[in-house]
């Protein structure tokens, strides 16, 4: 099993991150058996953004950041053994309003919390190639990228075969 799908498969590691590319997170949750569930937000103004996501995330979430939070963290939510959520095309929301963004991040966040110590797995994970959110990454593809041609050369100086 690879470091991602370990990393999803700890419930300890819950929470909200972001990612450059979906490649390797694609991958991990399958081997996981985790579902991605995708959330476009191009388009979406401030005043639709809690509708949206409570459309393609909790449809019978209660209104308000709030409700939707409660929605997640309910174990009864899917029967998944973990859960991916995938947020893309929020980079025009963030430039026109740099908090556009706060009130979904802390329902998240809450939500995540709250699984978190449910022993659950939850992931919210935002494709931000240009960094734009204050999120960790879930994964560092550069500084596992860089390692493997290292690692190779260092077995070909070594006299071992690659």
């Amino acid at each position: 099993m690879g470091k991602l799908a370990e990393r999803l498969a700890d419930d300890r590691r819950s929470g909200v991150y972001r990612v450059e590319v979906t490649d390797a997170l694609e991958e991990a949750a399958a081997i996981d058996r985790y579902p991605i569930t995708r959330v476009r937000l191009v388009d979406a103004g401030r005043e639709d953004l809690q509708r949206l996501c409570a459309r393609a995330l909790a449809p019978c979430a209660r209104t308000g950041w709030s409700g939707l939070a409660d929605a997640l963290a309910d174990p009864g939510w899917s029967p998944a053994p973990g859960h991916v959520l995938l947020f893309d095309g929020f980079e025009a929301q963030l430039r026109a309003e740099p908090s556009a963004l706060a009130p979904l991040l802390g329902a998240l966040r809450a939500a995540a919390t709250r699984r978190r110590e449910r022993a659950l797995k939850f992931f919210a994970v935002f494709l931000d190639p240009a960094r734009m959110l204050a999120l960790d990454p879930l994964y560092d593809r550069r500084r596992n990228s860089a390692a493997a041609p290292a690692a190779i050369a260092e077995q070909t100086q070594g006299g071992g075969t690659p």
